[in-house]
Protein backbone atom coordinates (compact mmCIF):
# COMPACT_ATOMS: atom_id res chain seq x y z
CA UNK A 1 0.00 0.00 0.00
CA UNK A 2 2.75 2.42 0.89
CA UNK A 3 4.31 2.00 -2.53
CA UNK A 4 1.00 2.84 -4.11
CA UNK A 5 0.73 6.08 -2.11
CA UNK A 6 4.34 6.93 -2.94
CA UNK A 7 3.61 6.38 -6.62
CA UNK A 8 0.55 8.58 -6.42
CA UNK A 9 2.48 11.31 -4.57
CA UNK A 10 5.19 11.19 -7.23
CA UNK A 11 2.55 11.45 -9.94
CA UNK A 12 1.02 14.49 -8.25
CA UNK A 13 4.45 16.09 -7.81
CA UNK A 14 5.25 15.39 -11.45
CA UNK A 15 1.96 16.96 -12.50
CA UNK A 16 2.72 20.14 -10.52
CA UNK A 17 6.24 20.28 -11.97
CA UNK A 18 4.86 19.91 -15.46
CA UNK A 19 2.36 22.70 -14.83
CA UNK A 20 5.11 24.91 -13.43
CA UNK A 21 7.23 24.31 -16.53
CA UNK A 22 4.31 25.21 -18.78
CA UNK A 23 3.78 28.43 -16.81
CA UNK A 24 7.45 29.31 -17.21
CA UNK A 25 7.24 28.67 -20.94
CA UNK A 26 4.08 30.78 -21.16
CA UNK A 27 5.58 33.74 -19.29
CA UNK A 28 8.79 33.50 -21.28
CA UNK A 29 6.88 33.43 -24.57
CA UNK A 30 4.81 36.46 -23.59
CA UNK A 31 7.89 38.43 -22.53
CA UNK A 32 9.77 37.58 -25.71
CA UNK A 33 6.73 38.35 -27.87
CA UNK A 34 6.98 41.93 -26.65
CA UNK A 35 10.31 42.11 -28.51
CA UNK A 36 8.47 41.88 -31.84
CA UNK A 37 7.85 45.61 -31.68
CA UNK A 38 11.60 46.20 -31.65
CA UNK A 39 12.86 44.02 -34.50
CA UNK A 40 12.50 46.68 -37.20
CA UNK A 41 13.65 50.29 -36.58
CA UNK A 42 10.34 51.35 -38.15
CA UNK A 43 7.79 48.55 -37.67
CA UNK A 44 5.88 47.58 -40.84
CA UNK A 45 2.56 48.45 -39.25
CA UNK A 46 0.47 50.28 -41.86
CA UNK A 47 -0.98 53.28 -40.04
CA UNK A 48 1.67 53.45 -37.29
CA UNK A 49 3.63 56.23 -39.04
CA UNK A 50 0.46 58.35 -39.25
CA UNK A 51 -0.12 57.90 -35.53
CA UNK A 52 3.54 58.69 -34.84
CA UNK A 53 3.08 61.93 -36.76
CA UNK A 54 0.10 62.76 -34.58
CA UNK A 55 2.13 62.09 -31.44
CA UNK A 56 5.07 64.24 -32.57
CA UNK A 57 2.88 67.15 -33.62
CA UNK A 58 0.85 66.94 -30.42
CA UNK A 59 4.00 66.97 -28.31
CA UNK A 60 5.28 70.07 -30.11
CA UNK A 61 1.91 71.80 -29.74
CA UNK A 62 1.91 71.08 -26.01
CA UNK A 63 5.43 72.40 -25.41
CA UNK A 64 5.00 75.40 -27.71
CA UNK A 65 7.62 74.42 -30.29
CA UNK A 66 5.38 73.44 -33.18
CA UNK A 67 5.78 75.36 -36.46
CA UNK A 68 2.23 74.31 -37.41
CA UNK A 69 0.10 76.19 -34.89
CA UNK A 70 -1.60 78.09 -37.71
CA UNK A 71 -2.56 74.82 -39.39
CA UNK A 72 -3.82 72.46 -36.67
CA UNK A 73 -5.25 72.47 -33.15
CA UNK A 74 -5.63 69.96 -30.30
CA UNK A 75 -8.95 68.11 -30.24
CA UNK A 76 -9.20 67.05 -26.59
CA UNK A 77 -12.71 65.63 -26.83
CA UNK A 78 -11.76 62.54 -28.76
CA UNK A 79 -12.31 58.82 -28.11
CA UNK A 80 -8.67 58.24 -29.10
CA UNK A 81 -7.29 59.99 -26.04
CA UNK A 82 -5.67 57.21 -23.97
CA UNK A 83 -3.17 55.88 -26.51
CA UNK A 84 -1.99 59.33 -27.49
CA UNK A 85 -1.64 60.49 -23.87
CA UNK A 86 0.61 57.53 -23.08
CA UNK A 87 2.72 57.89 -26.22
CA UNK A 88 3.08 61.67 -25.94
CA UNK A 89 4.10 61.41 -22.29
CA UNK A 90 6.82 58.94 -23.22
CA UNK A 91 7.89 61.08 -26.20
CA UNK A 92 9.08 63.83 -23.83
CA UNK A 93 11.78 61.40 -22.64
CA UNK A 94 12.54 59.23 -25.68
CA UNK A 95 12.28 59.60 -29.48
CA UNK A 96 8.78 59.26 -30.92
CA UNK A 97 9.39 55.90 -32.57
CA UNK A 98 10.67 54.53 -29.25
CA UNK A 99 7.64 55.99 -27.47
CA UNK A 100 5.33 54.21 -29.93
CA UNK A 101 7.12 50.90 -29.43
CA UNK A 102 7.10 51.22 -25.65
CA UNK A 103 3.38 52.05 -25.69
CA UNK A 104 2.55 49.02 -27.82
CA UNK A 105 4.75 46.73 -25.75
CA UNK A 106 2.95 47.82 -22.58
CA UNK A 107 -0.40 47.42 -24.33
CA UNK A 108 0.45 43.84 -25.32
CA UNK A 109 1.48 42.92 -21.78
CA UNK A 110 -1.68 44.58 -20.44
CA UNK A 111 -3.71 42.63 -23.02
CA UNK A 112 -2.25 39.33 -21.83
CA UNK A 113 -2.84 40.29 -18.19
CA UNK A 114 -6.44 41.18 -19.04
CA UNK A 115 -6.93 37.80 -20.73
CA UNK A 116 -5.62 35.98 -17.66
CA UNK A 117 -7.74 38.07 -15.27
CA UNK A 118 -10.85 37.43 -17.35
CA UNK A 119 -10.06 33.70 -17.49
CA UNK A 120 -9.70 33.60 -13.71
CA UNK A 121 -12.90 35.56 -13.32
CA UNK A 122 -14.84 32.86 -15.17
CA UNK A 123 -12.72 30.03 -13.70
CA UNK A 124 -11.82 28.92 -17.22
CA UNK A 125 -9.15 26.42 -18.18
CA UNK A 126 -5.65 27.93 -17.67
CA UNK A 127 -4.18 25.51 -20.23
CA UNK A 128 -5.95 27.58 -22.89
CA UNK A 129 -4.08 30.80 -22.09
CA UNK A 130 -1.98 29.99 -25.16
CA UNK A 131 -5.00 30.83 -27.31
CA UNK A 132 -4.69 34.45 -26.20
CA UNK A 133 -1.08 34.95 -27.30
CA UNK A 134 -1.02 35.35 -31.11
CA UNK A 135 -4.07 37.57 -31.79
CA UNK A 136 -2.45 40.85 -30.76
CA UNK A 137 -0.01 40.46 -33.68
CA UNK A 138 -2.66 39.70 -36.29
CA UNK A 139 -4.78 42.02 -38.42
CA UNK A 140 -4.79 45.09 -36.18
CA UNK A 141 -1.05 44.90 -35.52
CA UNK A 142 -0.16 44.52 -39.19
CA UNK A 143 -2.44 47.40 -40.17
CA UNK A 144 -0.97 49.56 -37.41
CA UNK A 145 -4.24 50.39 -35.64
CA UNK A 146 -2.34 52.04 -32.80
CA UNK A 147 -5.22 53.57 -30.85
CA UNK A 148 -7.26 50.38 -31.17
CA UNK A 149 -4.39 48.21 -29.92
CA UNK A 150 -3.87 50.58 -27.00
CA UNK A 151 -7.57 50.25 -26.14
CA UNK A 152 -8.10 46.48 -26.32
CA UNK A 153 -6.71 45.79 -22.80
CA UNK A 154 -9.17 48.33 -21.42
CA UNK A 155 -12.00 46.38 -23.04
CA UNK A 156 -10.88 43.21 -21.27
CA UNK A 157 -10.63 44.84 -17.85
CA UNK A 158 -14.03 46.42 -18.44
CA UNK A 159 -15.47 42.91 -18.90
CA UNK A 160 -13.85 41.79 -15.64
CA UNK A 161 -15.57 44.64 -13.79
CA UNK A 162 -18.82 44.15 -15.72
CA UNK A 163 -18.98 40.43 -14.89
CA UNK A 164 -18.57 41.15 -11.17
CA UNK A 165 -21.31 43.73 -11.37
CA UNK A 166 -23.61 41.31 -13.21
CA UNK A 167 -23.08 38.64 -10.54
CA UNK A 168 -23.84 40.96 -7.63
CA UNK A 169 -24.93 44.50 -8.55
CA UNK A 170 -23.96 47.12 -5.98
CA UNK A 171 -23.49 50.87 -6.18
CA UNK A 172 -19.74 50.53 -5.84
CA UNK A 173 -19.55 47.98 -8.63
CA UNK A 174 -21.90 50.05 -10.76
CA UNK A 175 -19.62 53.06 -10.26
CA UNK A 176 -16.68 50.87 -11.31
CA UNK A 177 -18.53 49.92 -14.51
CA UNK A 178 -19.13 53.60 -15.28
CA UNK A 179 -15.51 54.48 -14.52
CA UNK A 180 -14.11 51.72 -16.70
CA UNK A 181 -16.65 52.60 -19.39
CA UNK A 182 -15.50 56.22 -19.46
CA UNK A 183 -11.91 55.01 -19.75
CA UNK A 184 -12.93 52.69 -22.59
CA UNK A 185 -14.75 55.53 -24.35
CA UNK A 186 -11.67 57.74 -24.27
CA UNK A 187 -9.56 54.80 -25.46
CA UNK A 188 -11.45 53.86 -28.62
CA UNK A 189 -15.08 54.14 -29.69
CA UNK A 190 -15.27 50.65 -31.19
CA UNK A 191 -13.80 48.98 -28.10
CA UNK A 192 -16.20 51.02 -25.97
CA UNK A 193 -19.22 49.87 -28.00
CA UNK A 194 -18.14 46.22 -27.95
CA UNK A 195 -17.36 46.22 -24.22
CA UNK A 196 -20.62 47.91 -23.24
CA UNK A 197 -22.72 45.62 -25.44
CA UNK A 198 -21.01 42.53 -24.00
CA UNK A 199 -21.25 43.76 -20.42
CA UNK A 200 -24.93 44.62 -20.87
CA UNK A 201 -25.58 41.13 -22.26
CA UNK A 202 -23.98 39.64 -19.12
CA UNK A 203 -26.60 41.49 -17.06
CA UNK A 204 -29.40 39.98 -19.13
CA UNK A 205 -27.95 36.47 -18.89
CA UNK A 206 -27.04 36.52 -15.21
CA UNK A 207 -29.82 38.40 -13.42
CA UNK A 208 -33.43 37.39 -12.96
CA UNK A 209 -36.36 39.75 -12.54
CA UNK A 210 -37.19 42.82 -14.58
CA UNK A 211 -36.61 45.21 -11.68
CA UNK A 212 -33.09 43.92 -11.00
CA UNK A 213 -32.24 44.03 -14.68
CA UNK A 214 -33.47 47.61 -15.04
CA UNK A 215 -31.50 48.77 -12.00
CA UNK A 216 -28.38 47.01 -13.24
CA UNK A 217 -28.81 48.74 -16.61
CA UNK A 218 -28.37 52.22 -15.13
CA UNK A 219 -24.55 52.29 -15.52
CA UNK A 220 -24.91 51.33 -19.17
CA UNK A 221 -27.56 54.00 -19.69
CA UNK A 222 -25.11 56.58 -18.33
CA UNK A 223 -22.40 55.35 -20.69
CA UNK A 224 -24.88 55.51 -23.55
CA UNK A 225 -25.58 59.12 -22.60
CA UNK A 226 -21.85 59.87 -22.83
CA UNK A 227 -21.77 58.49 -26.37
CA UNK A 228 -24.86 60.55 -27.25
CA UNK A 229 -23.25 63.73 -25.90
CA UNK A 230 -20.22 63.09 -28.07
CA UNK A 231 -22.34 62.57 -31.19
CA UNK A 232 -24.27 65.78 -30.50
CA UNK A 233 -20.99 67.62 -29.96
CA UNK A 234 -19.65 66.39 -33.28
CA UNK A 235 -22.82 67.39 -35.10
CA UNK A 236 -23.08 70.79 -33.44
CA UNK A 237 -19.49 71.70 -34.25
CA UNK A 238 -19.59 70.34 -37.80
CA UNK A 239 -16.53 68.23 -37.17
CA UNK A 240 -17.24 65.54 -39.74
CA UNK A 241 -16.79 67.57 -42.92
CA UNK A 242 -15.65 71.17 -42.86
CA UNK A 243 -15.26 71.49 -46.58
CA UNK A 244 -18.94 71.29 -47.44
CA UNK A 245 -18.20 68.51 -49.89
CA UNK A 246 -20.36 65.39 -50.16
CA UNK A 247 -19.51 62.53 -47.86
CA UNK A 248 -17.06 60.38 -49.81
CA UNK A 249 -16.25 57.61 -47.34
CA UNK A 250 -18.09 54.32 -46.99
CA UNK A 251 -21.27 54.54 -44.91
CA UNK A 252 -22.26 50.93 -44.32
CA UNK A 253 -20.54 48.12 -46.19
CA UNK A 254 -20.88 44.40 -45.50
CA UNK A 255 -18.55 41.92 -47.14
CA UNK A 256 -21.45 39.51 -47.36
CA UNK A 257 -23.10 41.62 -50.06
CA UNK A 258 -20.17 41.37 -52.49
CA UNK A 259 -21.16 38.71 -55.01
CA UNK A 260 -17.53 38.07 -55.93
CA UNK A 261 -15.94 37.95 -52.51
CA UNK A 262 -18.75 37.90 -49.98
CA UNK A 263 -18.17 34.27 -49.08
CA UNK A 264 -14.64 34.97 -47.81
CA UNK A 265 -15.97 36.52 -44.60
CA UNK A 266 -17.16 33.09 -43.47
CA UNK A 267 -13.56 32.00 -42.78
CA UNK A 268 -11.34 35.08 -43.02
CA UNK A 269 -12.22 36.28 -39.54
CA UNK A 270 -10.29 33.31 -38.19
CA UNK A 271 -7.41 34.12 -40.54
CA UNK A 272 -7.33 37.70 -39.20
CA UNK A 273 -6.20 36.32 -35.84
CA UNK A 274 -2.84 35.79 -37.53
CA UNK A 275 -2.70 37.59 -40.86
CA UNK A 276 -4.26 40.01 -43.33
CA UNK A 277 -4.38 38.25 -46.69
CA UNK A 278 -4.99 34.79 -48.10
CA UNK A 279 -1.32 34.77 -49.10
CA UNK A 280 -0.94 33.58 -45.50
CA UNK A 281 -3.90 31.22 -45.77
CA UNK A 282 -1.93 28.41 -44.11
CA UNK A 283 -2.46 30.24 -40.82
CA UNK A 284 -6.09 29.16 -41.11
CA UNK A 285 -4.90 25.67 -40.22
CA UNK A 286 -3.33 27.07 -37.07
CA UNK A 287 -6.59 28.82 -36.22
CA UNK A 288 -8.64 25.67 -36.77
CA UNK A 289 -6.27 23.69 -34.55
CA UNK A 290 -6.59 26.28 -31.80
CA UNK A 291 -10.37 26.01 -32.00
CA UNK A 292 -10.05 22.24 -31.72
CA UNK A 293 -7.46 22.36 -28.90
CA UNK A 294 -9.90 22.48 -25.94
CA UNK A 295 -11.70 19.38 -27.22
CA UNK A 296 -8.44 17.55 -27.92
CA UNK A 297 -7.29 18.33 -24.37
CA UNK A 298 -10.51 16.96 -22.92
CA UNK A 299 -11.78 20.34 -21.72
CA UNK A 300 -15.49 20.63 -20.92
CA UNK A 301 -17.87 23.50 -21.51
CA UNK A 302 -18.48 25.68 -18.48
CA UNK A 303 -22.23 25.10 -18.38
CA UNK A 304 -22.41 26.20 -14.72
CA UNK A 305 -21.51 29.80 -15.71
CA UNK A 306 -23.74 31.03 -18.57
CA UNK A 307 -22.03 34.45 -18.60
CA UNK A 308 -18.81 32.74 -19.73
CA UNK A 309 -20.43 32.20 -23.13
CA UNK A 310 -21.41 35.86 -23.62
CA UNK A 311 -18.03 37.16 -24.96
CA UNK A 312 -17.99 34.42 -27.59
CA UNK A 313 -21.59 35.18 -28.51
CA UNK A 314 -20.56 38.82 -28.92
CA UNK A 315 -17.71 37.71 -31.20
CA UNK A 316 -20.14 35.74 -33.36
CA UNK A 317 -22.27 38.86 -33.70
CA UNK A 318 -19.18 40.82 -34.79
CA UNK A 319 -18.14 38.05 -37.16
CA UNK A 320 -21.54 37.76 -38.87
CA UNK A 321 -23.32 41.10 -38.49
CA UNK A 322 -20.91 44.01 -37.94
CA UNK A 323 -20.15 45.94 -41.17
CA UNK A 324 -16.71 46.00 -42.69
CA UNK A 325 -16.89 49.80 -43.07
CA UNK A 326 -19.09 52.43 -41.45
CA UNK A 327 -19.02 56.24 -41.32
CA UNK A 328 -15.51 56.69 -42.72
CA UNK A 329 -14.14 53.89 -40.50
CA UNK A 330 -12.81 50.97 -42.49
CA UNK A 331 -11.95 47.45 -41.39
CA UNK A 332 -14.45 47.52 -38.56
CA UNK A 333 -15.16 43.85 -37.84
CA UNK A 334 -11.73 42.67 -39.00
CA UNK A 335 -9.84 44.26 -36.11
CA UNK A 336 -11.88 42.42 -33.46
CA UNK A 337 -10.30 39.12 -34.49
CA UNK A 338 -7.76 39.53 -31.69
CA UNK A 339 -10.59 38.93 -29.18
CA UNK A 340 -11.83 35.76 -30.92
CA UNK A 341 -9.67 33.05 -29.36
CA UNK A 342 -9.58 34.61 -25.86
CA UNK A 343 -13.40 34.74 -25.89
CA UNK A 344 -13.54 31.15 -27.12
CA UNK A 345 -11.23 29.95 -24.33
CA UNK A 346 -13.53 31.43 -21.67
CA UNK A 347 -16.22 28.85 -22.48
CA UNK A 348 -14.22 25.93 -21.07
CA UNK A 349 -14.12 25.20 -17.35
CA UNK A 350 -10.86 24.73 -15.49
CA UNK A 351 -9.94 21.12 -14.59
CA UNK A 352 -10.40 21.95 -10.88
CA UNK A 353 -13.94 23.21 -11.44
CA UNK A 354 -14.75 20.19 -13.59
CA UNK A 355 -13.36 17.77 -11.01
CA UNK A 356 -15.30 19.50 -8.24
CA UNK A 357 -18.48 19.20 -10.24
CA UNK A 358 -17.79 15.52 -10.86
CA UNK A 359 -17.28 14.86 -7.15
CA UNK A 360 -20.51 16.63 -6.25
CA UNK A 361 -22.30 14.48 -8.78
CA UNK A 362 -20.43 11.34 -7.67
CA UNK A 363 -19.13 10.99 -11.21
CA UNK A 364 -15.73 9.63 -12.13
CA UNK A 365 -14.10 9.92 -15.49
CA UNK A 366 -11.94 6.82 -15.82
CA UNK A 367 -12.99 6.07 -19.35
CA UNK A 368 -10.42 8.06 -21.26
CA UNK A 369 -8.54 5.80 -23.63
CA UNK A 370 -4.72 5.91 -23.74
CA UNK A 371 -4.89 7.47 -27.20
CA UNK A 372 -7.00 10.36 -25.90
CA UNK A 373 -4.62 10.87 -23.01
CA UNK A 374 -1.72 11.01 -25.45
CA UNK A 375 -3.52 13.57 -27.64
CA UNK A 376 -4.34 15.63 -24.55
CA UNK A 377 -0.65 15.73 -23.63
CA UNK A 378 0.58 16.54 -27.14
CA UNK A 379 -1.94 19.33 -27.78
CA UNK A 380 -0.35 21.88 -25.38
CA UNK A 381 3.01 21.22 -27.01
CA UNK A 382 1.46 21.89 -30.42
CA UNK A 383 -0.07 25.15 -29.14
CA UNK A 384 3.33 26.31 -27.93
CA UNK A 385 4.89 25.37 -31.27
CA UNK A 386 2.23 27.31 -33.21
CA UNK A 387 2.85 30.45 -31.15
CA UNK A 388 6.62 30.21 -31.53
CA UNK A 389 6.45 29.52 -35.26
CA UNK A 390 4.04 32.41 -35.77
CA UNK A 391 6.26 34.81 -33.86
CA UNK A 392 9.25 33.54 -35.81
CA UNK A 393 7.49 34.37 -39.07
CA UNK A 394 6.58 37.86 -37.82
CA UNK A 395 10.13 38.56 -36.63
CA UNK A 396 11.73 37.27 -39.83
CA UNK A 397 9.45 39.41 -41.98
CA UNK A 398 10.13 42.51 -39.90
CA UNK A 399 13.87 42.01 -40.28
CA UNK A 400 13.53 41.60 -44.06
CA UNK A 401 11.25 44.63 -44.25
CA UNK A 402 13.76 46.78 -42.36
CA UNK A 403 16.51 45.81 -44.79
CA UNK A 404 14.32 46.35 -47.86
CA UNK A 405 13.20 49.83 -46.76
CA UNK A 406 16.55 51.09 -45.53
CA UNK A 407 16.76 53.30 -48.68
CA UNK A 408 14.02 55.45 -47.15
CA UNK A 409 16.56 56.59 -44.56
CA UNK A 410 18.61 58.08 -47.42
CA UNK A 411 15.68 60.28 -48.36
CA UNK A 412 15.18 61.46 -44.78
CA UNK A 413 18.83 62.50 -44.57
CA UNK A 414 18.39 64.64 -47.69
CA UNK A 415 15.60 66.75 -46.13
CA UNK A 416 15.64 69.80 -43.91
CA UNK A 417 13.41 69.72 -40.82
CA UNK A 418 10.19 71.66 -40.38
CA UNK A 419 8.95 71.56 -43.97
CA UNK A 420 5.60 70.73 -45.56
CA UNK A 421 5.64 67.48 -47.57
CA UNK A 422 3.32 65.44 -49.74
CA UNK A 423 3.25 61.64 -49.85
CA UNK A 424 2.49 59.93 -53.16
CA UNK A 425 2.60 56.18 -52.71
CA UNK A 426 1.83 54.39 -55.97
CA UNK A 427 2.62 50.96 -54.58
CA UNK A 428 1.63 50.75 -50.90
CA UNK A 429 1.69 46.96 -50.63
CA UNK A 430 4.51 45.05 -49.02
CA UNK A 431 5.37 41.72 -50.56
CA UNK A 432 7.28 40.88 -47.40
CA UNK A 433 4.63 41.33 -44.70
CA UNK A 434 1.67 40.71 -47.03
CA UNK A 435 -0.21 43.87 -46.19
CA UNK A 436 -1.74 45.90 -49.05
CA UNK A 437 -1.22 49.23 -47.22
CA UNK A 438 2.06 48.81 -45.32
CA UNK A 439 3.74 51.78 -47.02
CA UNK A 440 0.68 53.95 -47.48
CA UNK A 441 1.61 56.39 -44.72
CA UNK A 442 5.31 55.59 -44.42
CA UNK A 443 6.40 59.12 -45.33
CA UNK A 444 4.82 60.30 -42.07
CA UNK A 445 8.05 59.32 -40.35
CA UNK A 446 9.37 62.64 -41.67
CA UNK A 447 6.67 64.37 -39.62
CA UNK A 448 7.33 62.16 -36.61
CA UNK A 449 11.07 62.79 -36.53
CA UNK A 450 11.84 66.11 -38.21
CA UNK A 451 9.00 68.44 -37.18
CA UNK A 452 7.65 68.39 -40.70
CA UNK A 453 4.04 68.04 -41.76
CA UNK A 454 3.05 65.43 -44.33
CA UNK A 455 -0.16 65.12 -46.33
CA UNK A 456 -2.30 63.08 -46.59
CA UNK A 457 -2.60 63.52 -42.82
CA UNK A 458 -4.85 61.85 -40.26
CA UNK A 459 -5.52 65.39 -39.02
CA UNK A 460 -8.27 65.38 -41.67
CA UNK A 461 -10.18 62.61 -39.81
CA UNK A 462 -12.81 63.04 -37.12
CA UNK A 463 -11.42 61.13 -34.10
CA UNK A 464 -7.82 62.38 -34.25
CA UNK A 465 -6.38 64.40 -31.42
CA UNK A 466 -4.55 66.77 -33.80
CA UNK A 467 -6.95 68.16 -36.39
CA UNK A 468 -6.88 70.78 -39.12
CA UNK A 469 -8.38 74.14 -38.32
CA UNK A 470 -11.60 74.71 -40.30
CA UNK A 471 -10.00 77.29 -42.59
CA UNK A 472 -6.83 75.28 -43.19
CA UNK A 473 -8.14 71.93 -44.43
CA UNK A 474 -5.75 71.07 -47.28
CA UNK A 475 -6.76 70.27 -50.82
CA UNK A 476 -5.09 66.87 -50.43
CA UNK A 477 -8.15 64.67 -49.84
CA UNK A 478 -8.28 60.96 -48.96
CA UNK A 479 -9.13 60.05 -52.55
CA UNK A 480 -5.84 61.56 -53.78
CA UNK A 481 -3.97 59.63 -51.12
CA UNK A 482 -5.50 56.32 -52.16
CA UNK A 483 -5.17 57.04 -55.90
CA UNK A 484 -1.93 58.99 -56.45
CA UNK A 485 -2.31 58.55 -60.20
CA UNK A 486 -4.97 61.26 -59.92
CA UNK A 487 -2.31 63.68 -58.69
CA UNK A 488 -2.71 67.14 -60.18
CA UNK A 489 -0.45 70.01 -59.19
CA UNK A 490 -3.15 72.65 -58.99
CA UNK A 491 -5.81 70.33 -57.54
CA UNK A 492 -3.65 69.62 -54.49
CA UNK A 493 -2.07 73.11 -54.39
CA UNK A 494 1.38 71.67 -54.99
CA UNK A 495 3.19 74.94 -54.35
CA UNK A 496 2.58 74.71 -50.59
CA UNK A 497 4.81 71.62 -50.36
CA UNK A 498 8.60 71.65 -50.14
CA UNK A 499 9.09 67.90 -50.49
CA UNK A 500 7.33 65.09 -52.35
CA UNK A 501 7.96 61.54 -51.11
CA UNK A 502 7.11 59.14 -53.93
CA UNK A 503 7.10 55.35 -53.69
CA UNK A 504 6.86 53.44 -56.95
CA UNK A 505 8.01 50.21 -58.53
CA UNK A 506 7.19 51.30 -62.08
CA UNK A 507 8.44 54.42 -63.92
CA UNK A 508 6.64 57.61 -62.93
CA UNK A 509 4.68 59.69 -65.45
CA UNK A 510 7.20 61.75 -67.40
CA UNK A 511 5.50 65.08 -66.80
CA UNK A 512 4.16 64.31 -63.35
CA UNK A 513 5.22 67.64 -61.78
CA UNK A 514 4.75 69.89 -64.79
CA UNK A 515 3.25 73.19 -63.70
CA UNK A 516 3.43 76.90 -64.47
CA UNK A 517 4.25 77.98 -60.92
CA UNK A 518 7.32 76.32 -59.44
CA UNK A 519 10.55 74.54 -60.26
CA UNK A 520 10.59 70.91 -59.09
CA UNK A 521 13.75 68.79 -59.03
CA UNK A 522 14.45 65.15 -58.32
CA UNK A 523 16.55 65.45 -55.20
CA UNK A 524 17.28 61.77 -54.53
CA UNK A 525 16.41 58.23 -55.56
CA UNK A 526 16.91 55.25 -53.29
CA UNK A 527 15.43 51.85 -53.94
CA UNK A 528 11.74 52.27 -54.75
CA UNK A 529 11.67 55.74 -53.20
CA UNK A 530 12.14 59.11 -54.88
CA UNK A 531 12.37 62.51 -53.22
CA UNK A 532 11.33 65.56 -55.25
CA UNK A 533 11.85 69.09 -54.02
CA UNK A 534 10.07 72.29 -54.92
CA UNK A 535 12.49 75.14 -55.38
CA UNK A 536 11.61 78.75 -56.20
CA UNK A 537 8.14 79.51 -57.53
CA UNK A 538 7.50 81.78 -60.51
CA UNK A 539 4.52 83.59 -61.95
CA UNK A 540 2.28 81.72 -64.36
CA UNK A 541 3.87 80.90 -67.71
CA UNK A 542 3.22 83.36 -70.57
CA UNK A 543 0.57 82.36 -73.06
CA UNK A 544 1.86 79.86 -75.62
CA UNK A 545 4.93 78.84 -73.63
CA UNK A 546 5.23 75.20 -72.52
CA UNK A 547 4.80 74.68 -68.81
CA UNK A 548 7.54 72.08 -68.89
CA UNK A 549 10.05 74.92 -69.15
CA UNK A 550 9.38 75.55 -65.49
CA UNK A 551 10.22 72.02 -64.39
CA UNK A 552 13.76 70.83 -63.76
CA UNK A 553 14.74 67.33 -62.78
CA UNK A 554 18.10 66.46 -61.37
CA UNK A 555 19.41 63.27 -62.94
CA UNK A 556 22.69 63.15 -61.06
CA UNK A 557 24.69 65.12 -58.51
CA UNK A 558 26.12 67.50 -61.08
CA UNK A 559 23.50 68.01 -63.79
CA UNK A 560 19.88 69.07 -64.14
CA UNK A 561 17.80 69.94 -67.17
CA UNK A 562 14.63 71.85 -67.95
Amino acid sequence: MNSIFVTRDNAVASSHARLSLEQILFLGTVVLAGALFWVAPRPPMGDLAQHAGQVATLRDLLDGTSPWTNLVYINYFTPYLLGYVIAVTLSFFVPVVVAMKLSLTLAFYAFMLGCVCLRRRFNADPRLDWLCVPGFFGFSFQFGFFTFLMAVPVGLFFLVVASRFADAPTRARGAAVVGMGVLAFFSHGLVFAFACATGGAMVLVTLRGMRRILLASVPYALLGALALVYMLYVKQHHLVTWTGEPHTGPNLVWDWTDTSWGWHRSFNFLLYVFAVQMKDGYFLLAGVFMLAAPWLMGAKLNTRTPAAFVPMLAMLVVWLLVPSAALDVEYVYHRFALYLLPAYALMFASPEARDAGAKRGNVRDNTRAPRKRLVARITPIALIAICWLFFGVVAEREARFAAANEPFETLLQMTEPGQRALSLVYDPASTIVHNPYTLHGYAQWYEAEQQGFVDFSFAYLLPQIVRFKPDHVPAMRPEFSISPERFDWKAVQGRVYRYFFVHHVKPLPEHMFDNDECHVVLRAEAGDWSLFERLECRPAAPAGQSTSAFVRRRTDAGRSFS
